[in-house]
C-alpha cells in the first residue's frame, strides 16, 4: 500500500485521538469522526451479539466507554481494535445481565447434538435449575473472554447469537468453511477451560464424540507456526484482522521516499529526525509521529517472540523502500529460529491496473499467506546494499544500482529506484518528475485539487504517492519569489485536499518549455534518501536528472 487513502479518512486514527484527548473545542469533531469511521463496525459487532432491540443502546455506550477511556489507549493507531474490544465487553455486559434475569442465551436448535455449549440449555428447567444454570452461564462467558478473538468472536456470533455459520463468514468476510473450522476449534478451547468445572465434566461426557483424533488435530493447531505479519498500512491490517490470515498484525508505513533517512534505521535517534520532519512537513504532529514510530519498532525489536516474520509489500517506490530498509534491519540481527519470509507481488488476478494489497479482500489476501518464500541471502545482501546506497550522502551507488547492477533477487527494486531517481531536479527545467506531471495537466486546464490529484496518480507506472505527499509538492509550487502555480482554495479543515482550484502561472507555462528554471528561479531544499540537495535562488544543486540518459549528472553547484 502506498500513502494513498480515501480524502475524507486521510486523517489518521492516531491523529484523532491525539486530538480527542486535548479537550479543545475540536476535541468532539474528532471523536465523531471516529464514530462515523467505526459506526458500522459497532453496529454490526453489537447486533450480533444482543437482540435488536437493544443493539442501539449497546452501541451507544461502547462508543461512549471507549470516550471515556481516551487516555488509557496506549496505541491509538489501534483505536479501532481496542474498540472492537470494548464493543464485544459492552455486549457480554448485557448479556450477563439478561442471564441474570433469566433469559436464554444459547439457541436451541443447534445442529451439533454434542455440542459442550449447548449442553448446557434446559428448554423448560424448573426454578433451581434456572438458577444453577445461570451460575453455569456465568462460568462459561468467563472462559469465553478467555478465548482468543480470533475464536471468541466466531463462537460468539454462532452460539449466542445464533447466527447461521453462512451469516458468520459474511460477517467476519471470511470462507464458510473457515468459520465452520473455527467454531468447532473454539469448542474444544472452551471445554477444556471448563475441564475444571463438575458442570463441564457432565458436558464434556454428552461430548464424547470429540474423538482423539479431533484432539491432536486441535493441539496440531495450538502447536502451530507463531507469526508476525509485517504491513505497509492500516488498509491492510484492517482487512487481514478479518481474515484467516493466523499470527500477530505490525504495520510500518514510513514515508521514506520524503525526508531524510540514515543508514541506522530503528534508533532513537532515527524516529526524532523522521519525526521532526514529519511534523516539520504537517505530515502529523511530532508527538505523534513519535508514538506511531516507536510502536512501529517495538512490534519488530519483539521478531525473537515469532517463529516467522512474513513481509507483506507490493511492487511500488513506497513499499521497495520499505522492503530494503526491513531487510537491511533484520540482516543486522541474529535471527535465531525466527524465519523470515516475504510475499512481495505486482499483480493479482482480476485486478487491472493492479495498486497494490489494499485492493484485495480478506480471502484474495489469505491466498497469498501460501505463497511467501523465505528470504533468500542474495535477497538480504540485495536489500542491504540498496538501503546502504539510498541513504548515503553521495547519490552515485544508487545510480549504479539501478543502471547496472544485478537487482534480479528483488524484481520490482530496479523500477522503483528509477522512479525515485526522477525525484531529482531534472536538467532543462529544474523539476522533479511529480512537479513536472502536475503542470503539465495544468497546462490544458485549471483543476480542483482533487481532481489534480487523481489525473497525475494516473500517469505513475506504479502509483506510491498519497494525497498528503501530492499536496504538499503543490504548495511547494506555489511557493517562493516566482509561485509555479496560483491556488484558489478554500481552508481544508480536517479534509487533505480543499475545495478550490489550481492553475498554472506564466512563470509555471516558462518552467515547463525549458525557457528557464525552478531551481534557479526559488531556490531548492529537499531530502532524497540521504542526499540533501540545497540552493538559493540563482544557484544550482550538485545533482540533477538527466531524463534522456536516464541517470544522474552533476550540478553546477
Amino acid at each position: 500500500m502506498t500513502d494513498t487513502e480515501t480524502i475524507a479518512n486521510r486523517e489518521t486514527d492516531a491523529a484523532l485521538v491525539a486530538r480527542a484527548r486535548t479537550g479543545a473545542t475540536s476535541a468532539n469533531d474528532a471523536f465523531g469522526e471516529l464514530v462515523r469511521r467505526y459506526q458500522r463496525m459497532v453496529y454490526a459487532l453489537t447486533l450480533s451479539l444482543v437482540r435488536p432491540a437493544d443493539a442501539d443502546d449497546v452501541a451507544q455506550e461502547a462508543f461512549l466507554r471507549a470516550f471515556r477511556n481516551l487516555d488509557v489507549l496506549a496505541d491509538p493507531a489501534r483505536f479501532g481494535v481496542w474498540l472492537r474490544r470494548i464493543t464485544f465487553g459492552v455486549a457480554i455486559d448485557h448479556v450477563r445481565a439478561d442471564c441474570a434475569k433469566g433469559a436464554s442465551i444459547v439457541p436451541l436448535d443447534d445442529e451439533n447434538s454434542a455440542d459442550p455449549v449447548a449442553a448446557l440449555v434446559d428448554p423448560d428447567p424448573s426454578p433451581l435449575q434456572r438458577l444453577e444454570r445461570g451460575e453455569v452461564v456465568g462460568r462459561v462467558l468467563a472462559a469465553l473472554e478467555r478465548l482468543p478473538a480470533r475464536y471468541r468472536v466466531p463462537l460468539t456470533l454462532y452460539h449466542i447469537d445464533g447466527l447461521t455459520h453462512a451469516k458468520v463468514a459474511r460477517t467476519l468476510g471470511v470462507p464458510e468453511s473457515t468459520v465452520r473450522s473455527l467454531v468447532a476449534r473454539a469448542r474444544r478451547k472452551l471445554a477444556r477451560l471448563l475441564a475444571s468445572a463438575p458442570e463441564a465434566r457432565d458436558m464434556t461426557d454428552k461430548s464424547s464424540s470429540l474423538s482423539n483424533s479431533d484432539d491432536v488435530l486441535d493441539d496440531a493447531a495450538d502447536a502451530a507456526p507463531r507469526f508476525l505479519h509485517v504491513l505497509n498500512g492500516d488498509s491492510v491490517r484492517f482487512t487481514l484482522e478479518r481474515s484467516d490470515v493466523p499470527g500477530a498484525l505490525a504495520v510500518y508505513a514510513e514515508v521514506l521516499h520524503e525526508g531524510p533517512v540514515f543508514p541506522e534505521s530503528g534508533t532513537r535517534a532515527w524516529r526524532e529526525t523522521r519525526s521532526r520532519y514529519l511534523s516539520a512537513r504537517d505530515y502529523v504532529p511530532y508527538a505523534d509521529a513519535m508514538r506511531n514510530l516507536d510502536a512501529w519498532d517495538g512490534k519488530l525489536e519483539a521478531f525473537a517472540d515469532y517463529d516467522e516474520v512474513v513481509l507483506w509489500f507490493e511492487h511500488d517506490l513506497f513499499d521497495q523502500l520499505l522492503l530494503i530498509r526491513h531487510l537491511a534491519w533484520f540482516a543486522r540481527r541474529n535471527l535465531g529460529r525466527t524465519a523470515l519470509g516475504l510475499i512481495c507481488i505486482g499483480e493479482f488476478p482480476g485486478f487491472q491496473p493492479f495498486h497494490g494489497l489494499g485492493q484485495l479482500n480478506a480471502e484474495q489476501l489469505t491466498s497469498l499467506l501460501g505463497t511467501r518464500e523465505p528470504v533468500s541471502p542474495e535477497q538480504s545482501a540485495l536489500g542491504t546494499r540498496a538501503w546502504q546506497a539510498f541513504t548515503s550522502s553521495d547519490p552515485t551507488e544508487l545510480d549504479a544500482l539501478v543502471r547496472t547492477g544485478d537487482t534480479s533477487a528483488l524484481p520490482f527494486l530496479a523500477g522503483a529506484l528509477q522512479r525515485f531517481l526522477e525525484e531529482y531536479p531534472a536538467v532543462d527545467t529544474g523539476l522533479p518528475r511529480t512537479e513536472r506531471q502536475i503542470l503539465e495537466l495544468l497546462a490544458a486546464q485549471a483543476l480542483t485539487p482533487e481532481r489534480l490529484f487523481v489525473m497525475q496518480a494516473r500517469l505513475e507506472e506504479r502509483v506510491f504517492m498519497g494525497d498528503t505527499t501530492f499536496w504538499l509538492r503543490v504548495m511547494d509550487l506555489a511557493a517562493g519569489a516566482t509561485p509555479l502555480v496560483a491556488l484558489d482554495v478554500e481552508p481544508p479543515g480536517e479534509r487533505v485536499l480543499p475545495a478550490g482550484t489550481v492553475a498554472i502561472t506564466d512563470a509555471g507555462r516558462a518552467v515547463l518549455a525549458g525557457a528557464t528554471d525552478w531551481v534557479r528561479l526559488n531556490g531548492f531544499d529537499r531530502w532524497l534518501g540521504g542526499v540533501h540537495l540545497s540552493a538559493a535562488p540563482g544557484g544550482d544543486v550538485a545533482w540533477r536528472y538527466d531524463r534522456n540518459a536516464r541517470a544522474l549528472v552533476r550540478g553546477r553547484a
